[in-house]
């Protein structure tokens, strides 16, 4: 009778459990659907034309304003460094009590450069031996940066890639936020593994991993790579047990399974091990400073020889106190540069980290908890719609702010909703739901309310913003810097730069499409001009330069 009651409340407290997680689930949806519907119709007849706002995406269009205001905003300083050529090394000047290696003063840096003597003594060495275990598996979070970095893959790109993969059973499901595996799913991981023999490339590889169960036992015990408590609805995107086979896969298809493929392997391959150098050398009374590492195992890399830029030089063999030639001394001339505008992988990641937005340590601790804003079945989604609805532009591999985004964003000024704390405050309202700390009816008012109340203080804003949508067309031939469509032409976003191609030229009209061309270095489709003595013909049109030129066809020969 005892055992039947015991029993009896732990099915209450798992039915209590279910009920209040399906609750919260439902009231995030009810949530998003309230914010997304009032407030973008809000600010839509505020601004006089459609705004979509919603609790995700208007964060991550305030991610990528705020960059791109540093970036109109910034201001380039020159400033000054002094190279040394030792022969097999080089070296920079270096000062040891501010720790930098830069100079603002040319004048100070000649000075310094002219007190240069003719050798160098080395006053010290320190050598550090960095061992490096192969990362993670993937989550569809680490993916999309991985195929971004290596092979300029949107998010949205690979996305579908892996969905692809999965549905022909050759991968495990994509949309996870887990890097880990199940302790019972890694104890089996041999037979994933042996289906990648069937590719020249590993065949080798995975001999050498099963022949050493004591690595692979080592490997499973990790909870860098497996942990059950770690675990979300699904683990990390592995290779099935299914091999490719006779299937056939696009090139895309391909890179995506290589990526998937070689992380798993590296988990199993020994760490990397560099010996980190660094020297320390003086002239007079002048310092300077050279690095170097020296491989002594490429361990898991050796999967990643194809992707691996310049290697680094090693140091050569020094001793204290030996003096060193002088072959060479530079004076280098730099200039300081904007941050760098954010990738699909720089932003995902932002997105994933977003408490380090917000002050609150308390909310970058639920931010943390809740792995940021939006999902990994959702982020990509949500960047490819701020570029459709023309918040943001892609420009080659980054993203850039239009003006229209730009406006939204400084309208809406310091309000919760372009801040992931919004998130954060009411993730922990939901997770309070599933704790049983807070009910959902009390969940219920307090959204109304916040809802009404933020509806009422966007209908009180004064949304100033762009009447078109600005769109990338191309880089500026002259200054490298985004080309966007006007009024009357294609200008050049650089202030002082004035690179522009009218959309009217002799009565032809150049289209965003022609102008995507000419920048690319390409000839434009053939356009109908109306010539200087008024007859009418065709012709293409091509960059030489910074000039355009006509480019007619041959005429056609009849027999």
């Amino acid at each position: 009778m005892e055992l039947s009651k015991k029993r009896l409340h732990l099915i209450d407290e798992q039915d209590g459990l279910i009920r209040n997680l399906r609750n919260a689930a439902m009231y995030r949806s009810i949530f998003d659907w309230l914010i997304g519907l009032n407030l973008t119709r809000a600010a839509t007849v505020k601004g006089g034309r459609v705004i979509k706002i919603g609790r995700v995406m208007t964060p991550t269009l305030a991610i990528v304003v705020k960059r791109e205001l540093e970036i109109q905003q910034f201001q380039p300083e020159p400033y000054f460094q002094i190279e040394i050529e030792l022969g097999q090394f080089k070296a920079l000047w270096f000062n040891p009590d501010k720790n930098e290696n830069k100079l603002k003063s040319k004048i100070e840096a000649e000075q310094i450069l002219s007190n240069i003597g003719s050798t160098v003594i080395v006053r010290d060495m320190k050598t550090e031996r960095k061992i490096m275990t192969a990362p993670p598996l993937h989550s569809l979070l680490e993916l999309q940066k991985e195929a971004n970095k290596f092979f300029g893959f949107t998010s949205s790109e690979t996305l579908k890639i892996a969905q692809s993969l999965y549905e022909k059973k050759l991968i495990t499901y994509p949309r996870t936020e887990s890097k880990h595996l199940p302790t019972a799913f890694a104890q089996n991981i041999q037979t994933n593994l042996q289906s990648l023999r069937s590719l020249e490339e590993y065949e080798a590889i995975v001999q050498q991993i099963v022949q050493n169960p004591g690595q692979m036992q080592k490997t499973i015990r990790s909870k860098k790579y497996v942990d059950d408590k770690k675990l979300t609805d699904h683990h990390a995107i592995t290779v099935t047990e299914v091999p490719i086979g006779k299937k056939k896969l696009s090139p895309s298809e391909l890179k995506i399974y290589h990526l998937i493929a070689r992380r798993l392997l590296a988990i199993f391959l020994p760490p990397y091990v560099i010996d980190k150098s660094e020297i320390l050398l003086q002239s007079e009374e002048n310092f300077f400073k050279a690095n170097g590492n020296v491989v002594i195992d490429k361990g898991y890399t050796i999967l990643y020889e194809v992707f691996k830029k310049k290697q680094e030089e090693p140091l050569p063999t020094l001793r204290i106190n030996e003096e060193i030639r002088i072959f060479e001394k530079k004076l280098l001339s730099k200039m300081t540069e904007p941050p760098a505008r954010y990738t699909d992988s720089t932003l995902l990641d932002a997105m994933f980290h977003a408490g380090r937005f917000i002050e609150d340590k308390e909310l970058q601790r639920i931010l943390k908890d809740a792995e940021g804003i939006g999902t990994s079945a959702t982020r990509a989604e949500i960047i490819e719609k701020l570029i459709s609805i023309g918040m943001i532009a892609r420009n080659g591999k980054s993203f850039m702010a239009t003006q229209f985004g730009i406006d939204v964003i400084t309208s809406i000024g310091e309000h919760d909703i372009v801040s992931p704390e919004l998130t954060a405050i009411w993730s922990k309202k939901l997770k309070d739901i599933v704790d049983g700390q807070l009910s959902s009816s009390q969940f219920y008012k307090e959204m109304l309310q916040y809802v009404k109340n933020t509806t009422q203080g966007f209908i009180n804003l004064n949304m100033n913003v762009a009447e078109k949508t600005i769109e990338v067309v191309g880089n500026c031939i002259q200054c490298g810097s985004p080309v966007v469509e006007g009024f009357k032409g294609y200008s050049c976003t650089k202030k002082g730069c004035k690179f522009f191609i009218s959309k009217s030229i002799m009565k032809g009209k150049i289209t965003p499409v022609d102008a995507k061309k000419l920048l690319s270095g390409k000839e434009t489709r053939e356009i109908r001009f109306t010539w200087k003595s008024g007859k009418k013909g065709k012709a293409r049109l091509k960059l030489n330069g910074e000039k355009l030129e006509f480019v007619f066809s041959a005429p056609s020969r009849t027999k």
